[in-house]
């Protein structure tokens, strides 16, 4: 069996964590980022403070498709 599917897509890099993937074939891009516990988290790793809007992390679409 060959290749079944490669996925064509583009990450744009923003400010801090935050970036925004254009996946070939679709109109809408999708944010990523952090949130909750784990803009705590990181915020406490590294000390310092993230600002700005939360967004889903990559985990939370890692979780989803699994448990889909």
């Amino acid at each position: 069996m060959g290749v079944v599917h490669t996925s064509k897509l583009r990450v744009e890099k923003h400010e801090g964590p935050h970036r925004t993937a254009h996946l070939q074939g679709f109109g809408e891009p999708i944010p990523f980022g952090i949130h909750g516990g784990i803009r705590h988290f990181y915020g406490q790793k590294y000390g310092r403070e993230f600002t700005g809007p939360e967004y889903p992390a990559t985990l939370d679409y890692i979780i989803a498709g699994v448990a889909g």
